[in-house]
């Protein structure tokens, strides 16, 4: 069993992971042209609101612990998914872009791929940001544990 510090690591790199699949969702869909510019500028919107919501629900899980702890929680779960989510969909996707033959098309998808990941990248960040910001006003505006 993992300890407290090492389940919030994981709680918040979960939701981080959760959120870096969703956004890419969205943008995989509005690249596809599925939706107009409107539906997806609302999506991002929404989304953006729920994953932060979310990030902030599992940060908020562990508010007896001193500041300085929180704060390595939070930059330990963004960094874990930072790296490994990388790993997980790129590695693969190059190792299987030098074993088949260049008409399979594998090589056209890979920036686009790339890219799709950085921006749910970015969108996750910045929603750690956002939530630790609102963690901190609640900090200073309620003066005690966090509500959630």
């Amino acid at each position: 069993m993992a300890a407290p510090s090492e389940a919030a690591v994981l709680a918040l790199a979960t939701a981080n992971a959760v959120g870096v699949t969703l956004f890419g969702l969205l943008y995989a869909v509005a690249a596809a042209n599925f939706m107009p510019q409107a539906a997806f500028l609302t999506c991002l919107v929404v989304l953006f609101t729920m994953v932060t919501a979310m990030w902030v629900r599992a940060e908020a899980r562990h508010w007896r612990l001193e500041t300085l702890s929180r704060v390595g929680r939070a930059a330990g779960g963004l960094v874990l998914v930072i790296i490994a989510i990388p790993i997980f969909i790129l590695m693969p996707l190059f190792w299987l872009d030098t074993q088949l033959p260049p008409e399979a098309g594998l090589r056209r998808l890979l920036a686009p791929i790339m890219t799709l990941v950085l921006f749910s990248l970015v969108l996750v960040a910045l929603a750690n940001v956002v939530g630790s910001v609102i963690i901190v006003a609640r900090a200073l505006l309620g003066g005690g544990r966090a509500r959630h």
